[in-house]
């Protein structure tokens, strides 16, 4: 086990943070790292096996007591944004885009918002002020993403997919389509089918199946909803819409879906 402390190795891409925590009495690690953008690039459950296999290779763990993901925000200089949120609002203050640095960066917004509802002056208020705008990187990063945002809203809306439900197995998602509209479909470990329209009820992006969190995300913004189709995390802010199963009688299901 590792001594007090948060670790950090030096590693591209694979990024490794290690902390130890403590856990119904129990000394445990909490081993973190795989960044990926929300509904984007390979199965999520790759990025946990890859996790277990490090911390089994390095530390000698057999064990996963839990695993969990969580979003960072970045801003487009990667600096946070903490301080008046608008001109117009000088008493309505922002503290955000920590890039994972929560524990450090959240004792430098209490400083600086501090010394802000104060009235007094703080040598870094002017460098996290989130009115700030840098021609470059802030254009580049904002081409960049938007183009992003642009290219996997048109990749789901011309998805062309021709998954069948027939062989859905339990605990498993997937998306499919029936009479041409877009849907997303759960099989819980009960055998019962949850059935969703994929559109994201934020901008109308289509979420993708996170197989190793069993939730809906949107590759454009980031929400993410459970299989049911509830909102986990914005900004999406209005559930997934759910379909009926006599909706889909046409469809070639298993004996396990039968009577729904």
């Amino acid at each position: 086990m590792i001594d007090d402390g948060m670790y950090l190795n030096p590693e591209s891409p694979k990024t490794r943070s290690i902390r130890k925590a403590s856990y119904k009495g129990k000394d445990v690690l909490l081993i973190g790292g795989e960044s990926h953008k929300a509904g984007q690039g390979k199965a999520v459950s790759h990025h946990y096996l890859a996790l277990e296999k490090f911390a089994e290779e390095t530390f000698g763990i057999k064990q996963v007591i839990d695993r969990w993901s969580a979003q960072d925000l970045t801003t487009l200089d990667k600096l946070p944004y903490i301080g008046p949120m608008h001109d117009d609002y000088p008493n309505i203050y922002v503290s955000t885009g920590y890039r994972k640095w929560g524990m450090t960066t959240g004792t430098l917004a209490a400083m600086i918002l501090s010394d802000l509802a104060e009235q007094k002056q703080n040598r870094y208020a002017d460098l996290y002020d989130p009115k700030r705008f840098y021609a470059d990187p802030s254009i580049v990063t904002f081409l960049r993403e938007n183009l992003n945002v642009a290219t996997h809203l048109i990749k789901g809306k011309l998805d062309g997919t021709k998954q069948s439900l027939g062989k859905l197995e339990r605990g498993t998602g997937t998306v499919f389509k029936h009479n041409g509209q877009r849907s997303g479909a759960y099989r819980d470990d009960d055998g019962q089918l949850h059935i969703v329209d994929t559109t994201c009820t934020h901008l109308g992006c289509e979420v993708n199946w996170n197989d190793g969190d069993r939730t809906w995300d949107c590759p454009c913004h980031g929400s993410r909803f459970s299989y049911t189709g509830e909102v986990i995390e914005g900004p999406a802010e209005k559930p997934l819409q759910t379909k009926s199963f006599t909706m889909f009688d046409a469809i070639d299901v298993d004996q396990e879906s039968s009577g729904y």
